[in-house]
């Protein structure tokens, strides 16, 4: 059985625990998954901490001060926008595979917001 996982990004070490490094390397991680998808796929978030699951189309991933962390996109289930803001410490999310919108547009890549 092939084992097409994606290959896991190898990031340096750091000693900082800050929004802006943990954020480098939450955007390192869901570039380098979204980019062993499928031509008609881009990756989402799962989310089950709102007692229901939620799935978010990621458009942006950025900081906020030194322990927020702001993921930006859309619910995929009716296309309402969001901004989920976590404390560095409760990262805790799914990377899930989701069908294009629009795969005759080129695949996108996520990078930061601004806020």
């Amino acid at each position: 059985m092939t084992n097409n996982l994606p290959e896991i990004p190898q990031l340096a070490p750091t000693s900082d625990n800050d929004a802006a490094t943990i954020a480098n390397q939450v955007v390192a991680a869901v570039n380098a998954y979204n980019r062993n998808l499928n031509h008609d796929e881009e990756v989402g978030l799962m989310l089950t901490s709102f007692g229901q699951t939620v799935t978010v189309n990621i458009t942006g991933i950025g900081y906020i001060g030194t322990r927020l962390i702001m993921f930006k996109g859309f619910l995929t289930n009716n296309n309402a926008p969001v901004e989920l803001l976590q404390h560095v410490s409760q990262l805790n999310f799914l990377l899930v595979s989701l069908k294009r919108e629009n795969p005759q547009e080129e695949k996108k890549h996520i990078g930061f917001v601004g806020k």
